[in-house]
């Protein structure tokens, strides 16, 4: 890219009389610095290894020392915004079908969506540079609702409402299902009742427009995930243990999934647990159980009987931090 182009898009300000006129790759890592590069300084103490490394320009925010004059030193108000500058005009150069979905239908998406067109977006816009940058000529793009898309996207459109494929359940548990979705038999699938409606209207969608898309599991999303452990809360295999514990981050989608466990399971003693002063708590707060602390929580789950624990606020990696071990099955 040229260096008077990079000052236009960016609105930056030149603090140096660089040599260097081009510039390379847009790099945002310091460790991935080469020579040639623009390097995008989130942080001011990357910079001396950014022109150790060989960038010819440096694009930052925070007050820093020019070192090197005979590189760009590109002065922003923020980077941050800069970034997203320059990705729209990436973005205008294809020609992009860009939906936004529901986080549970991005969650299905992101599992069964198989095709090489399409990309689910639902990190931050620094994580995702790179694969947005890359982008090929006519993808779909999958974003969440809740996102400003629009300040990056030409156009975003919700994803239509083209009717549920009928997905006809044969078995299911709480946590696993066999089914019929378009005359084809799925048995005994890691994916729980809670996903079918969106999964159905995802799978419309993609078949009417062509969309490889392939029934699968969730075993990598972070919504709705069950941990099923012993009494003493070790972990064990999926589908054994006495006890499961479900974690969802999002809480706006918490009360969504308590009115599924509640109708699919009503023999089980369910708890619900929610960060303390929470502006999801329902009208029958007296229902759940409120933490300040992940020792709150340890301390809820020693003490309070159930068969199914929903937490909210909080992903399965909760589990490593309060040093819930993984039992070790044995021959004996």
């Amino acid at each position: 890219m040229r260096l008077q182009n990079l000052l236009s898009l960016t609105g930056a300000e030149m603090m140096s009389d660089p040599a260097v006129t081009l510039v390379d790759a847009i790099v945002l890592d310091v460790q991935k610095v080469r020579r040639g590069d623009l390097f995008i300084a989130f942080d001011a103490a990357d910079i001396p290894r950014a022109v150790a490394n060989g960038a010819y320009a440096v694009l930052y925010e925070e007050a820093c020392t020019v070192t090197d004059p005979e590189i760009a030193w590109l002065k922003v108000e923020s980077v941050e915004y800069t970034l997203l500058r320059l990705l729209r005009f990436r973005m205008l150069e294809k020609s992009l079908h860009v939906y936004s979905c529901d986080d549970v239908t991005l969650a299905v998406a992101s599992q069964m969506l198989k095709d090489p067109r399409c990309y689910v977006w639902q990190g931050t816009l620094r994580s995702h540079f790179y694969d947005l940058w890359e982008l090929r000529e006519g993808s779909w793009v999958f974003v969440p609702e809740r996102k400003r898309c629009e300040d990056l996207f030409v156009q975003v459109l919700p994803l239509p409402k083209t009717g549920n494929v009928p997905v006809d359940i044969a078995e299911q548990t709480l946590f696993e299902t066999s089914f019929v979705l378009d005359d084809v038999y799925y048995e005994r699938m890691q994916l729980s009742p809670f996903f079918l409606p969106y999964l159905g209207h995802l799978y419309q969608f993609a078949k009417s427009q062509g969309l490889t898309f392939i029934v699968g599991g969730m075993q990598g999303s972070t919504h709705f995930v069950p941990v099923f452990v012993g009494d003493d809360l070790r972990v064990k295999t999926f589908g054994q243990g006495g006890k499961v514990l479900i974690f969802e981050p999002d809480l706006s989608l918490l009360l969504r999934e308590v009115d599924f466990i509640r109708s699919e399971a009503k023999w089980a003693k369910i708890i619900y647990l929610m960060p303390k002063g929470s502006a999801m708590a329902p009208d029958d707060h007296d229902t759940f159980l409120l933490y300040e602390t992940q020792e709150d929580i340890m301390q809820l789950l020693k003490t309070v009987p159930f068969h199914f624990a929903l937490i909210g606020g909080q992903d399965k990696r909760l589990l490593e931090t309060m040093h819930i071990k993984t039992e070790t099955p044995t021959l004996f």
